[in-house]
């Protein structure tokens, strides 16, 4: 009953705006002002992320030769639990821990597991399954995650970026997701589905697994970061806007949501919180661009981590959508990215 899956990630949350619950905190505003000029990119991306261990999903049943119904993983492995070892060897795939109790001859195998920032050692005896013809514990297990987002930042200096302006949630769990590593891909949009009232929006697209862009080393609350390819991303560097320099009205967002160039579309930002936004809503923004509400009815899911500017600075990107307006959402501010990123 070993199973993997490669799910997508939502890389917009959808945001439902009836009682607005509001769905990072301010760090110091001297880090704007000291930070070095950055690109903005806007640029869709595929991103694919490896569990650090394999992801335990569930647990289940595995029919014995006997015609019993066994539950080896019952009581023993919990939903949320990383597998990163079995009998003293790393596992570094879904497939080693398949090998690993194919191989185990149905003597107990001991699992180290990483369970709420803890490792622990655990036992478990696999059952031989008639149905499969080898042996089963019986869980459900992901090693892997891909989706569609955009790059929000690149830093020519270093060649570090910063994307999503969001962490990656694993969908089953609802936990965010600890990564053994990851990488940006090139990527070609083939469809927009159009946000509705009710109904987020998707972009969906066509990865291209050669096509690397950078290396994702840290996936967190704000935002996903690592270290670029070189020359991946180009274009004119802005100066960052300290928290206190963000004003309520006119914006614009960077995206290639219509293929080749990015391109600026208007927004406005119609409220601030600078006491600390949760989960990175900093800023209450809406769609007024015409073009974009043709194109895709507002803010939809894929259009995360794309830039926000105003008055010729980068002031933050889009992360999340109200799922009853598609036409508003929220945004971070680009400090809080920065502070993430370190």
């Amino acid at each position: 009953m070993q199973q993997t899956e490669k799910k997508r990630f939502f890389s917009v949350f959808p945001i439902l705006a009836v009682l607005i619950p509001i769905l990072l905190w301010l760090p110091q505003t001297a880090r704007a002002s000291e930070a070095q000029e950055l690109v903005p990119v806007g640029q869709t991306v595929g991103v694919t992320m490896d569990t650090k261990g394999l992801l335990v999903l569930g647990t289940g049943f595995v029919s014995g030769e006997d015609n019993e119904t066994y539950e080896p993983s019952k009581g023993v492995l919990k939903i949320g639990d990383l597998i990163l070892q079995a009998d003293g060897k790393e596992l570094e795939n879904k497939e080693a821990f398949l090998t690993a109790v194919e191989n185990s001859g149905g003597e107990p195998m001991k699992l180290l597991l990483e369970r709420d920032g803890r490792k622990k050692e655990v036992k478990i005896t696999p059952v031989f399954s008639m149905a499969d013809q080898t042996y089963k514990i019986g869980v459900w297990i992901r090693d892997s995650i891909q989706g569609i987002g955009t790059v929000t930042y690149y830093d020519p200096n270093n060649g570090n970026f910063g994307a999503l302006g969001h962490g990656v949630y694993d969908v089953d769990t609802g936990e965010l997701m600890s990564i053994r590593e990851g990488s940006l891909l090139e990527a070609d949009l083939t469809e927009i589905i159009k946000g509705e009232k009710g109904k987020a929006g998707e972009l969906t697209g066509k990865v291209d697994t050669e096509g690397k862009l950078a290396c994702i080393e840290k996936n967190t609350e704000a935002g996903i970061y690592g270290t670029a390819e070189k020359a991946a991303f180009s274009g004119a560097a802005f100066s960052i806007a300290a928290a206190e320099e963000i004003r309520k009205g006119e914006a614009v967002l960077l995206s290639n949501l219509e293929g080749g160039a990015v391109k600026e579309y208007s927004l406005k930002i119609e409220s601030i919180n600078r006491n600390g936004g949760k989960n990175n809503k900093d800023m209450t923004i809406r769609i007024t661009d015409e073009e974009l509400l043709a194109l895709t009815g507002g803010i939809v899911q894929g259009m995360s981590g794309s830039p926000i500017l105003q008055d010729g600075k980068l002031i933050g990107a889009v992360t999340h959508v109200m799922v009853n307006d598609p036409t508003r959402g929220y945004g971070i501010f680009i400090e809080n990215m920065l502070e993430a990123a370190e």
